[in-house]
């Protein structure tokens, strides 16, 4: 447990940092890398629900 939280938190600080630093070399591109990290988080977090069967959102549509 304590293993998978160190995880998250290491991973969200290294994304915080990958835009920062690229929000220091120009202010849009900060915002850019930050919408790419969360829409690859979001992609890889929906690839594990689903195979995992534990996909509830569209079910019946």
């Amino acid at each position: 447990m304590l293993t998978s939280i160190l995880i998250f938190l290491i991973g969200l600080v290294g994304a915080a940092l990958v835009s920062f630093g690229a929000w220091l070399l120009a202010p849009p591109a900060g915002f850019i890398v930050a919408g790419v990290l969360c829409l690859s988080w979001s992609a890889l977090a929906a690839r594990t629900a689903a195979r995992r069967g534990n996909v509830t959102a569209g079910e019946g549509a």
